[in-house]
């Protein structure tokens, strides 16, 4: 049941309908009512009989009576006086200090009493502790003849007392296995962690489509599920591991300062910003009879739940994670939970390691105690709005029943589920049988009509009764239009290392909820309970939930969605940076082909966005990895010329005044071998064939206007040349007789230019071609004598204009390409900035058109390059580029990640038609600033704040005021260098 806002769904949550021992339609409590009128008496008649006058006694009354019975009706947190008074009392009786069974108990609290010893008559020492209080108190009351007797006694009662209950006999799970929780009063659950997705970005009917999955799988769920966020700082252990390894394995010291900065960097984040998150959903074994189940049908039962599950969840997006082994799984997860502290040093592993370790038995068929292995050091429960576990500091608090915001949007949990570090939250749904609401729907809403009729509608109750009657009559459509009845309770756990922060983060938290138009409250003198209640057992305390249960249909259940808080944080990836809705770090691995469906990405961005930078960190973090790199830079390639430097690349100037030069008519060989060894055999396709039509391509950009006629005749003078040296269709004539390990000598442009102008038919083409030949490009007409060896290589080609432009950039393609083709087990990136400049535009009907045919082989460029193991990335200002040119679509078709900078309005509302993103998301991306940007793949969008290590900053910066910096730096270091 929703109503519409505008284009979102408002879901609306009653206020609890069915709910016994109140008055004036809900408003008071009767229990309440009732201790009101007791302290009023109470204190009321005794004031009366005062010997006072009436005004005297009136004035007291009102002073006295008149508070305490305020005080009365309104409780103390949401209970009751006697409530409170009663929790207090039961917390003073048990509250107590569990530690671990391997862990030796403090001796401090046994100080007091010892200093009461110097009050009575010296003792031995082994009866300090036992007979301390027994002296003052009784001493003197008994007999001597039955001291003894009593005083033996007395001692084995306060030896009993003495013995430290264990952490472990707290822990409520008797066993894992198959998968399953058993816990110690005989129930059975299974655990399963969803993978959230970026629930708030999606545009609306998405969202629609995701909250009415959800709610179907609601309806079929077992009767009770919770549903748990974990919330804790990001394990960054196994990437900094990796690094490591990848600086052993570095063999370029430049590199290896990049590294060892990168490794700082990620230090950095990950102690102050990074958090990750968890999502865990509980159910429990139902009975179907009131037999005794074998083992084998719960499993059977509760495996069908999951896969159940898992199918919903899909039509959600969601993906259900599946683990290796899911009974390492379970217990990773409560280790986790017990020992905050621990697990971030020592996993749950390394813990079991430690027990069988140190066990005596050397019979290591018997395994660890489960509970010896999630048992935390301590669990400290004396204080009554806290609890201190494992050294980390513990608060449990609940949204009251009457907390709620009644009207609320899809995901509205997404205010707690990304409040930040150190807050966890639980949600339980309990599905009542529909039969039973109904009827007593029925009988509530009789009973308040005819209350409502004995009020006058001047009354102040009237309002209430009036609203609990549309409450009940909107609980009941919903339940006649087949949805079903639940009661949801809400709990939050805040976790902090110190008293102080614990403190600063419930007043946040509460800060927090208030904007939101909903209470939240501590749960006082209950902190046990509520601590037993958030363990992943389905099972809440019957007072919690009582004071935390708040009715719902299915759909406002649904709109309770909590998986909104994506995470993109690929094991053996690149960091990009920490996303800006959750704080976790965004660590991408676009090689992995499990996870996405191609290497390929776009980077879109205004002029001034940050761009080239955004680019070029990508770039250095992936030949940090010793992946491949080659960069294509058609304007402003002054930009990766510090970078390349400074980490040991090799910088390409291709332009008529460089030294540096590619044949553009070499056949360069290629290491097939690991190929070979994959296949089995190579094919034979002829070489020469293949070479031929990439220059074809070459004069198609070189000549615009070439015609049919003269591309055969073109054709025909490429065979000649190169047969001149000795090179035909045969693949064995490419070997050097004289070097059967490298191929002959390949001819120059000037030997095509000698065969074009021997025939006066392509005497036109040999004319054109002269500039590259004898002309002021020239440079274009020698032998390679660069190498593409280097892991990171620049190709700089920003000193060609003109047409030139696009024939150099053709030139660098045809050399990077060739090169990524060779082993198709090698990660390997080609970046191409100003992508535009070779892509096309409107006219693409026109075959010469030059830049077509260009943009037609970086489109195949991009549609292959994963069969080689590799990536395309291509960086634009302007989509609308991309988007004019049928060969730009089929990039953006193609590349399955695109990073989208600061765009302007006009070009960000193109992006918005193009990529299919919400209004919301667009208004992200044009109030962008530099550093910031989205990230869209696998049907996910996030918005990222990129992150730079110093040296990496240094490195590609291109902001005049940070390079005046480093300026200044510089000549500050060389005069002091100087000096000295």
């Amino acid at each position: 049941m929703s109503k519409p806002n505008e284009d979102r769904d408002v879901y609306y949550i009653p206020p609890n309908f069915l709910t016994s021992g109140r008055l004036f339609g809900g408003m008071i409590r009767a229990r309440n009512a009732i201790e009101a009128c007791v302290l009023v008496l109470l204190t009321g008649v005794p004031i009366i009989k005062l010997p006072f006058s009436l005004t005297t006694r009136i004035i007291i009354l009102c002073l006295v009576s008149l508070p305490l019975g305020i005080i009365g009706v309104i409780g103390f947190e949401g209970d009751s006086l006697s409530e409170f008074a009663v929790n207090w009392v039961r917390w003073l009786i048990h509250r107590r200090t569990l530690y671990r069974s391997d862990t030796p108990v403090p001796e401090a609290p046994e100080k007091p009493m010892k200093a009461v010893s110097g009050m009575s008559a010296p003792k031995p020492p082994e009866q300090l502790g036992i007979k301390i209080k027994e002296k003052p108190k009784k001493r003197k009351k008994r007999k001597p003849v039955k001291k003894p007797h009593k005083a033996s006694k007395h001692k084995s009662s306060v030896a009993k007392k003495k013995q430290p209950l264990h952490a472990e006999d707290f822990i409520p799970v008797r066993d894992i296995r198959n998968g399953i929780i058993e816990t110690t009063d005989g129930r059975y659950l299974r655990v399963i962690e969803v993978e959230p997705i970026n629930f708030l970005l999606r545009n609306i009917s998405e969202q629609k489509n995701i909250v009415a999955s959800f709610a179907s799988w609601m309806k079929i769920s077992p009767v009770k599920v919770q549903i748990k966020v974990l919330t804790k700082k990001a394990d960054i252990g196994k990437h900094l591991n990796t690094i490591e390894r990848e600086m052993e394995a570095e063999d370029n010291p430049k590199c290896r300062d990049l590294q060892l900065d990168y490794y700082h960097l990620i230090q950095t984040i990950g102690s102050r910003e990074a958090i990750t998150r968890r999502f865990l959903v509980i159910f429990e074994y139902e009975a179907v009879t009131n037999r005794k189940p074998e083992y084998a049908e719960i499993v059977s039962a509760l495996e069908t739940a999951v896969q159940t599950a898992r199918q919903y969840f899909l039509h959600c997006d969601n993906a259900v994670v599946a683990h290796e082994d899911e009974n390492i799984f379970l217990m990773e997860v409560l280790y986790t939970i017990f020992n905050r502290a621990t697990c971030e040093v020592k996993p749950v592993e390394k813990r079991v390691r430690e027990l069988q370790a140190a066990r005596k038995d050397t019979d290591i068929s018997v395994p660890v105690p489960l509970k010896s292995v999630l048992a935390p050091e301590s669990i400290d429960l004396t204080r009554g709005s806290y609890v201190v576990m494992d050294g980390v500091y513990h608060a449990y608090l609940i949204v009251p029943s009457d907390g709620y915001n009644p009207r609320v949007v899809a995901g509205w949990t997404s205010i707690l589920v990304n409040a930040g570090e150190g807050i966890d939250v639980d949600f339980f749904f309990s599905r009542e049988p529909k039969e039973r609401i109904q009827a007593k729907l029925g009988q509530q809403i009789r009973i308040n009509r005819s209350r409502l009729k004995d009020t006058s509608d001047t009354n102040t109750d009237f309002d209430d009764f009036e609203s609990a009657i549309r409450s009940g009559y909107f609980l009941k459509e919903g339940l006649a239009n087949y949805e079903d009845f639940y009661y949801c309770n809400t709990l939050v756990t805040v976790t902090a290392d110190t008293l102080e922060n614990l403190e600063w983060r419930i007043s946040e938290v509460r800060r927090l909820m208030i904007s939101q138009d909903m209470d939240i409250r501590i749960c006082r003198f209950r902190q046990e309970q509520a601590l037993l209640s958030i363990l992943p057992f389905c099972k809440l305390d019957k007072k919690l939930f009582e004071a935390s249960k708040r009715n719902m249909l299915t759909s406002s259940a649904a709109s309770c969605y909590p998986f909104t808080s994506f995470e993109m944080s690929d094991e053996n990836g690149i960091l990009l940076g920490v996303n800006q809705h959750n704080n976790s770090l965004v660590i991408v691995d676009i090689f992995n082909s499990r996870v996405y469906k191609n290497a390929n990405m776009v980077l879109l961005g205004t002029s001034g966005a940050g761009k080239t930078f955004t680019l070029q960190l990508i770039a250095l973090r992936m030949r940090r990895k010793s992946t491949q790199v080659f960069i294509i830079a058609p304007l402003k390639g002054h930009e990766f010329l510090r970078a390349c430097n400074n980490i040991g690349g090799e910088f390409i100037s291709i332009s008529p005044a460089s030294k540096q030069c590619i044949n553009v008519c070499e056949i360069r060989k290629q290491d097939l071998s690991a190929n070979q060894l994959i296949d089995g055999v190579v094919n034979e396709n002829s070489i020469l064939a293949k070479k031929i039509q990439q220059l074809h391509i070459f004069f198609s950009l070189l000549i615009p206007d070439i015609n049919h006629e003269e591309r055969q005749l073109l054709d025909e003078a490429l065979i000649r040349t190169y047969a001149k040296k000795g090179i035909t269709h045969n693949n064995e004539s490419l070997i050097d007789p004289d070097h059967p390990d490298r191929y002959r000598e390949m001819p120059l442009l000037g030997d095509v230019y000698e065969i074009l102008m021997e025939s006066p038919e392509t005497k036109r083409m040999g004319n054109i071609l002269n500039r590259l030949v004898n002309g002021s490009a020239k440079t274009f007409n020698q032998h390679t004598n660069v190498q593409l060896d280097n892991l990171y290589t620049v190709l700089d080609i920003s000193e060609l204009t003109g047409e030139l432009l696009p024939v150099g950039m053709f030139v660098a393609l045809d050399y990077v390409w060739d090169k990524a083709k060779e082993d198709r087990t090698k990660e390997k990136a080609i970046f191409i900035d100003e992508a535009w400049e070779l892509i096309g535009d409107d006219d693409t009907s026109n075959p010469n058109n030059a830049k077509a045919l260009a943009g037609e082989w970086v489109q195949e460029i991009f549609k292959i390059i994963r069969g080689y193991g590799g990536a395309a990335v291509a960086a634009t200002q302007d989509i609308g580029d991309l988007d004019r040119s049928r060969f730009g679509k089929g990039i953006l078709n193609v590349a399955k990640t695109k990073i989208i900078l600061n765009l302007e309005d006009d070009e960000a509302r193109r992006v918005q038609s193009i990529l299919h993103l919400s209004d919301a998301e667009i208004m992200s991306i044009t109030r962008f600033e530099r550093g910031q940007g989205l990230i869209s793949t696998n049907s996910n969008h996030i918005t990222v704040s990129f992150k730079a290590s110093p040296l990496e900053k240094q490195l590609i910066t291109t902001d005049r005021m940070e390079l005046n910096q480093i300026l200044q730096e510089k000549m500050a270091k060389n005069a002091h260098n100087a000096d000295l």
